[in-house]
């Protein structure tokens, strides 16, 4: 039979199970309530990106249907002359942003459709910024091909026909509709024409370590690093041999290989990131 002692005992156990439950249950409700309210965030900037992507498909395209006819409606009321407008530089210049529009927006909508279930409140921004953002880069790109051109055949004149005009269109959707590779484009042309070159410093007899932070001070990049038998009157773990050499001419984010002088190494080298014994093919003990 169970005494008083017996059931006291009981008594606290009992309790104390239960304020151990109720101690972890906040901490599970608040873990479930983050996540509710970071869905119901992700819901309301769903709906609100998605509105605001079909409210510019309506608007960029009644831009677009605008511009063809002439009427300039939007430009016209900011007390703009509308003689100055039809004009085929207006109207090449005017189809490529609204295109690039167009063609971003496009792809917004169709990474939404993609990414609807779950979308994070994050990305909202990325949804704003897409028309804008495409017709700004397609303006860009048809600067750089139209200048590109013009020098090569020694004529800058459009003639803005038809013709002309939804060729510009086209690419400039299709730059709009593909804005991450644009970037990468404009990069490669940006590195291309601004190449500047760069100086490589003399980091022989310095530490390793000092001797690529010395490389990246310099807008260069450590490449491959040797690892070579240390010899009379060398310091251990010092860089006795680059290349490039020092002061040579190189280019920005240009790798330099380093020969570092050490006790332990194979007759060919190894790379100091590979463990000598793994390198032989057996392992340490």
């Amino acid at each position: 039979m169970l005494d008083s002692k017996n059931l006291k005992d009981v008594s606290s156990g009992l309790s104390f199970s239960k304020t151990a439950r109720d101690a972890g249950l906040p901490e599970k409700l608040d873990s479930g309530q983050k996540e509710k309210a970071e869905a119901k965030h992700g819901l309301v900037a769903g709906i609100f990106s998605i509105v605001y992507l079909l409210l510019m498909l309506a608007f960029f395209s009644w831009q677009l249907f605008d511009t063809w006819i002439g009427a300039h409606t939007l430009i016209g009321l900011f007390g703009y002359s509308l003689t100055r407008l039809n004009t085929p530089t207006f109207h090449l210049i005017a189809f490529t942003m609204i295109g690039g529009a167009l063609g971003a927006i496009v792809n917004g909508i169709r990474s939404f459709l993609r990414y609807s279930n779950g979308f994070a409140s994050r990305h909202t921004w990325k949804y704003i910024t897409a028309p804008w953002m495409g017709g700004v880069l397609a303006l860009l790109v048809y600067a750089l091909i139209h200048s590109s051109t013009a020098v090569f055949s020694g004529s800058t004149t459009t003639d803005g026909g038809s013709a002309q005009l939804l060729a510009n269109f086209a690419a400039a959707a299709l730059a709009g509709y593909g804005s991450r590779d644009v970037f990468i484009w404009l990069d490669a042309q940006v590195e291309k024409l601004f190449k500047v070159p760069q100086g490589v410093p003399n980091v022989i007899g310095k530490p390793e370590e000092p001797a690529t932070d010395t490389l990246h001070d310099h807008n260069l990049a450590k490449g491959a690093t040797i690892n070579v038998p240390r010899k009379h009157g060398e310091i251990d773990g010092t860089v006795v041999a680059q290349s490039p050499s020092p002061n040579e001419i190189t280019t920005r984010d240009a790798e330099v290989d380093l020969v570092v002088a050490t006790s332990v190494s194979d007759k060919g080298g190894v790379p100091l990131s590979q463990d000598p014994a793994s390198a032989n093919g057996t392992k340490p003990h």
